[in-house]
This record gives structure tokens, sequence and C-alpha cells, in this order.
């Protein structure tokens, strides 16, 4: 399928909702939005390769990965938080050299 930004348009019209319910179900409302402007951005990019029947079932793929990829994303964060913190801990504890002048 070609990208056709009417085509496209009418798509986004008649499938956002069933996409924002779809991750609403998954994640919280801010992250869910953030999915599915995401989805739609992917789905304008290759939109050629959408098939012409099945699209709600092909955004709902894609929106699948753009959630995997957030909650990888969260994750990741929240490991470096933890490092941060970790090190911070380590360099304020008595006797370490980082700690500022001994």
């Amino acid at each position: 399928m070609e990208r056709n930004p009417q085509q496209f348009e009418h798509t986004f019209r008649e499938h956002h909702d069933a996409v924002l319910a779809y991750a609403l179900r998954r994640t919280g409302d801010d992250d869910a939005r953030d999915a599915v402007a995401e989805t739609f951005l992917v789905a304008w990019r290759r939109f050629g390769e959408a098939p012409g029947d099945g699209q709600l079932a092909w955004l709902y793929g894609v929106a699948r990965r753009v959630l995997a990829n957030q909650r990888r994303a969260a994750g990741r964060r929240t490991a470096l938080v933890d490092r941060l913190g970790t090190a911070a801990a380590a360099a304020e504890a008595p006797g370490s050299r980082a700690g500022g002048v001994s």
C-alpha cells in the first residue's frame, strides 16, 4: 500500500481509539498516549508495508513492540538510577577518597 495522507488519516481516525484502549490495558495513561503516538509514527513511516486488510491487527503488533521498547527503556533507566545511587553512597562513605578531601 502506497503512503497516501488521506488513507493514513482514515486509518488513524478508524483505529486510534482501539489502539489507545489496547495500550491503556497494558500501561498507564501517559505512557499509553506516548505509545499510541509512536505507533502511528511508525505506521506513517511504514504505511507502504501495512496490509490492506487487517490494519488493526498490524497496528496492534506495532503497539506491542512500542510498549515492549518502553518497558525495556524504563528498566534501563531504573537500573541506571540504582547504580548511580550506589556509586553516590560509596563516594560519600567515610574513608572514601571520592567523597572529598581526607
